[in-house]
């Protein structure tokens, strides 16, 4: 990545924030200032705990350029899933802002000590003793993890030339010059790592980094509307990641009349199936919202609709450098992809990965994807139904803060739902209808309970995040949901 910044104009701004903006110049000194440092001190993997900030792509940067390990701490992970990295991971240094200390109070570290330089002089650095030191494939470079359904982080290994493969394939696709993009995923998030920061960077453009707070986050959730929509009018960005969340966030923003940026050339949404009547009031609203697909073994994106290449209610087109096919309605992967599983080594150096997800390839690759096999249900008169297809429906409404689709040992759909004061259970009720009048029968959703309080994380219903935990949901609400 260096070798692309390294010719641009060292005056031109690389990174605006709410402090001012960082040219090109700024951002390479305090790199090499990094890398310095990480030499100095003998750094053997470094985990990163920073908000998103330009320190976060400074260490990043480094770590690529000394071929050093870098473990990405996801901000909205919880001190137990923090402690499972840090010592499965063997880190000897880890990074962090004051903010986000907490995070490590069980991880007991050997020293400690302030960083100085610029962009830097914030940081504090600790450093560990690794109790374990895990079994990596040669050209590890990230360590990537995701919760899953079960809450318990998985380790996905990936060098750094597959993950600017992927950047520059994401950046040939889409085809704009000099984007201006803003972060609103995590920066430890792969996605907003790759497809945000790199194939911006790659194509001349500069990236607008806000404190995820200031974007109206709590964690991995959004909790202030207003203050993610008055930092996008802000930003009046081009471009812009969103989950299945966010994006509906917007479209409310703009039914109820507040004012939408109308810089916008490029809005990518995934991470999630998406119901393809939110593209369509995306659309309406004047916001060109374009779907993807993809999972971190693969660097997080297989497929991309873009302006030059869309097809409604589809998840793109695959991308050049890898190959899609469906094997008993399963999406598997061939091509250039992660280097494999820490601590598995049964699963390194494969080309062909079997995602799990259940989907359909069109004849010119264009992917569609209908749920995860593991999540699909099975009503007791035999019927398969993927959940995430009616809960995308029921989510597009606007209505709903929580959805999630029951169905096995029912003899039909249920939903179990939470939604704000002011939407009635009439509203409710016609929404539902709505869906069973446009789906099939075996499909209908019969039944539906309003909870008074959404699912959480505490309660064990859902993981940290954002996804619910379908079997620990399923084995204290089916019973409400069957037939006296």
């Amino acid at each position: 990545m260096l070798d692309i910044l390294s010719v641009r104009d060292k005056s031109e701004t690389l990174i605006y924030t709410p402090q001012g903006a960082i040219s090109c110049a700024r951002f390479l000194a305090a790199v090499e200032t990094a890398k310095q440092w990480l030499m100095t001190e003998k750094v053997g993997r470094l985990g990163l705990l920073l908000d998103n900030e330009p320190a976060w792509l400074v260490w990043d940067l480094a770590a690529q350029e000394l071929g050093l390990c870098l473990v990405p701490l996801p901000t909205f992970f919880s001190a137990e899933q923090t402690l499972h990295i840090v010592t499965s991971t063997g880190v000897t240094h880890i990074v962090f802002s004051e903010a986000h200390a907490g995070l490590l109070e069980s991880c007991q570290a050997v020293h400690e000590q302030a960083l100085v330089g610029d962009l830097l002089s914030h940081c504090t650095v600790r450093q560990y003793e690794p109790t374990a030191v895990p079994l990596l494939p040669d050209g590890t470079h990230k360590i990537t993890f995701t919760s899953g359904s079960t809450g318990t982080p998985k380790g996905v290994c990936l060098s750094s030339e597959h993950c600017l493969l992927v950047a520059n394939a994401i950046a040939k696709r889409v085809g704009q010059h000099k984007p201006k993009h803003l972060c609103t995923l995590p920066l430890s998030t792969l996605l907003e790592n790759l497809a945000g920061i790199y194939q911006t960077w790659i194509q001349q453009g500069t990236v607008v980094l806000m404190p995820l707070v200031e974007l109206g986050f709590d964690g991995g959730r959004l909790t202030s509307f207003q203050s993610f929509i008055d930092a996008i009018n802000q930003a009046q960005p081009n471009s812009m990641i969103t989950v299945p969340a966010l994006l509906m966030a917007l479209i409310q923003a703009g039914q109820a009349g507040m004012p939408l940026p109308q810089s916008f050339t490029f809005v990518a949404v995934g991470g999630a199936r998406v119901a393809p009547g939110l593209v369509e009031q995306a659309a309406a609203l004047g916001l060109p919202v374009y779907e993807g697909y993809g999972l971190s073994e693969a660097a997080s994106v297989v497929s991309i609709n873009t302006p030059s290449q869309n097809r409604a209610g589809t998840s793109g087109k695959v991308l050049d450098h890898v190959q899609v096919r469906v094997e008993q309605g399963e999406l598997v992967v061939e091509g250039p992809l992660f280097l494999g599983y820490m601590n598995q080594p049964d699963t390194w150096g494969k080309t062909r990965y079997a995602t799990g997800d259940l989907g359909e390839l069109s004849s010119d690759d264009y992917v569609q994807v209908s749920g995860r096999k593991n999540n699909l249900l099975i009503t007791t008169l035999g019927r398969n139904i993927a959940p995430e297809w009616l809960e995308g429906e029921l989510f597009a409404s606007g209505l709903f803060v929580q959805c999630v689709i029951l169905g096995n040992d029912l003899p039909y759909c249920a939903a179990l739902l939470f939604a704000a004061t002011s939407v009635s259970d009439e509203q409710i009720d016609t929404c539902v209808q709505n869906l069973n009048s446009r789906i099939p029968e075996y499909a209908r959703v019969q039944r539906w309970l309003r909870l008074d309080t959404p699912l959480t994380v505490e309660d064990g219903f859902w993981t940290e995040n954002g996804r619910p935990k379908r079997p620990a949901i399923a084995s204290v609400f089916t019973q409400q949901l069957t037939p006296q």
